[in-house]
């Protein structure tokens, strides 16, 4: 059996983890809230080189190459913004 200090100090290093732990949840919101912005910004960042493809037809190799590049990458945008909002909106508290 454990002494009243032996709990203590276990309690008090339960505690430390719990607050550690929850110092380092805190940047990773901090974190995804910065990627959710920058990713926000691609569309107007970027947005004459999307239009500029949006625009190509199918028919010519490379443009069906880049036009099917930016399809797969709009899904993984959407993807990973989604993801970054919900870890910057997460309730911590």
């Amino acid at each position: 059996m454990a002494t009243t200090s032996e709990i203590d100090v276990g309690m008090n290093a339960i505690a430390q983890r719990l607050y550690d732990q929850r110092q380092l949840m805190l940047k990773v919101k901090q974190n995804a809230g910065t990627a959710s912005t920058a990713l926000a910004a691609i569309p107007t960042d970027f947005g004459s080189v999307i239009s500029a493809v949006q625009a190509f037809g199918t028919t010519d190799p490379y443009e069906a190459s880049v036009k099917a590049k930016l399809a797969k990458l709009t899904t993984e945008f959407n993807a990973l913004k989604t993801v970054a909002d919900a870890v910057a909106a997460a309730n911590l508290g």
